[in-house]
């Protein structure tokens, strides 16, 4: 980088009409008022600035290490705290978070990190520094842009050697999960990790999926008797903690690896729940086996009143020897209003007013979300195989179906059959098994 930074050199010419105010105004009144203004001038802060070194940092001693071919990562993320005594700002509050990354690059040639592909709007570091200006003064402003920059992670990588600095992302509550690409010699290795961090808690690290089902119980199938047990076998929905029937509609299977799955969902922007969540209590009610969902994924509307959730369940059925799943895929508005007064718990099966809530409520909406969830499986070249079977029967919003909770909604009555991938496939490559279901964004059958 050469010449004055844009903050630097604002700053000088504010300090030049300043000295030029100072010297045509006379008299202490005068020098009091333009002081006040100066300090009141964004970019005139009076502290000093003092980052920490990486080095020493005690968030290194959770760093993950993956190899792949020539290339060798060691990821590790710090929380709001250590990010603050790293940094001396608080980053977390402005909605960054910072991955320190070491890139080993033990082959002949060049590499190239893609920091797109870790975050696709993440933050420079001459960006970060600029943004927190305001509470510096020009020396404290000038150091921190030194720190940031000589902290960031750059993007090449010599033969024989290594790389380290960070990376500032967007903030994601849980699990730190990303995506690495590196170019070398015309071909890619790829990462993805996934990175703990004190203090949460994943709701599915809480189950010892080892023990759900007896190995004789585990039935191994391929994709077409995949087929026949889930329109055949398969109850419509889940049930309710007291035994209720009418949970909500399995309008979902998978078969895949955790890994595949959770790479999937990465992908696509879902969010970790936290165990014990209390925005998830409701969710949890839904039984399979007479378990509650063995984990939670959600995506919010930016206006924060709109939520997707998922739910998932390890079934006792491989595929071609891999897990079996069934799911749950759905909105949730949390607007109060008196549509969604109805959707809380009240009685509507008897009432008149059930056809209404159908036509006015986004949550009735079942195969809206069924279908957003395999193009966002698709357009992120996590589907392998897909396929439609038939599921919960159709309804209308003239002949609505109702959970046990009271919440009433329509559908087709099919289920989609996502078979996930733990590398990516190309859009074009996604093979059709079964079924009527279109890849064309916007249509589910």
């Amino acid at each position: 980088m050469t010449g004055i930074p844009r903050g630097a050199l604002a700053r000088r010419r504010i300090r030049d009409r300043l000295a030029t105010a100072l010297g045509r105004l006379r008299g202490r009144q005068a020098f009091i008022s333009v002081l006040l203004v100066a300090l009141l001038l964004p970019g005139c802060g009076t502290l000093r600035y003092q980052g920490a070194s990486v080095d020493n940092a005690d968030f290194l001693r959770r760093a993950i290490i993956q190899e792949n071919g020539p290339m060798r990562v060691t990821a590790a993320v710090p929380d709001a705290d250590e990010t603050a005594l790293l940094t001396g700002l608080d980053l977390y509050a402005q909605g960054i978070q910072p991955i320190w990354l070491k890139v080993e690059n033990r082959g002949s040639k060049p590499a190239r990190i893609a920091l797109w592909s870790i975050d696709r709007d993440y933050y420079s570091p001459i960006e970060v520094a600029y943004t927190n200006r305001s509470q510096f003064s020009s020396e404290g402003y000038a150091a921190m842009e030194r720190w940031f920059l000589n902290n960031g992670l750059t993007r090449q990588v010599p033969p024989g050697e290594s790389r380290s600095g960070l990376v500032f992302t967007h903030h994601a509550p849980g699990t730190k999960g990303f995506n690495l690409d590196i170019f070398s010699n015309r071909a890619s290795h790829n990462f993805t990790f996934f990175v703990p961090l004190p203090g949460f808690t994943a709701d599915y690290t809480l189950v010892d999926f080892t023990k759900l089902y007896r190995p004789e119980e585990i039935r191994q199938l391929d994709p077409y008797t995949l087929k026949s047990l889930l329109e055949e076998e398969l109850p419509c929905c889940a049930q309710g903690p007291a035994g209720e029937k009418n949970g909500g509609p399995f309008n979902i299977a998978l078969v895949g690896t955790p890994l595949a799955i959770r790479r999937a969902l990465l992908r696509g922007g879902w969010l970790e729940t936290r165990a014990g969540a209390e925005q998830t209590v409701r969710a949890r009610a839904q039984r399979f086996h007479g378990r509650p969902p063995d984990t939670i994924f959600y995506l919010d509307r930016k206006d924060g009143n709109e939520r997707m959730l998922v739910h998932f369940w390890r079934a006792p059925w491989e595929v071609d020897g891999e897990p079996g799943w069934v799911g749950q895929v759905y909105y949730r508005i949390f607007e109060e209003s008196f549509v969604t007064a109805l959707s809380t718990g009240k009685h509507i099966r008897d009432s008149a007013f059930l056809p209404l809530f159908v036509r006015e409520s986004v949550s009735a909406d079942i195969d809206g979300p069924r279908s957003y969830l395999l193009q966002n499986f698709w357009y992120t070249q996590s589907l392998g195989k897909m396929g439609t079977v038939k599921g919960v029967g159709e309804a209308t919003e003239e002949n609505p179906l109702v959970t046990f909770d009271g919440v009433g909604f329509v559908t087709s009555g099919d289920r989609s059959v996502l078979f996930v991938s733990e590398t990516p496939v190309a859009m074009g490559e996604t093979e059709v098994l079964y079924g009527r279901e279109s890849l064309v964004a916007g249509s589910s059958h």
